[in-house]
């Protein structure tokens, strides 16, 4: 992939990430049908889509330099 490609899937994901969050974890709240296991996988997911699109952008490696 080239850098331009890698910047565009990341922030991709980014977006990505907070449609889940926004679907998983705040909607329900909102409408007042929270539901703990809804919360716990919707947090593991948009962590999970996060950290992707972190790694992909290359924030691991410039951070053990």
């Amino acid at each position: 992939m080239t850098l331009r490609q890698r910047e565009s899937a990341a922030k991709f994901l980014y977006d990505l990430a907070k449609g889940v969050a926004l679907l998983t974890v705040v909607s329900p709240w909102v409408r007042g049908q929270e539901s703990w296991l809804v919360l716990i996988f919707g947090v593991v997911g948009t962590l999970s889509i996060f950290l992707w699109a972190y790694r992909l952008e290359g924030g691991l490696e410039e951070d053990k330099k």
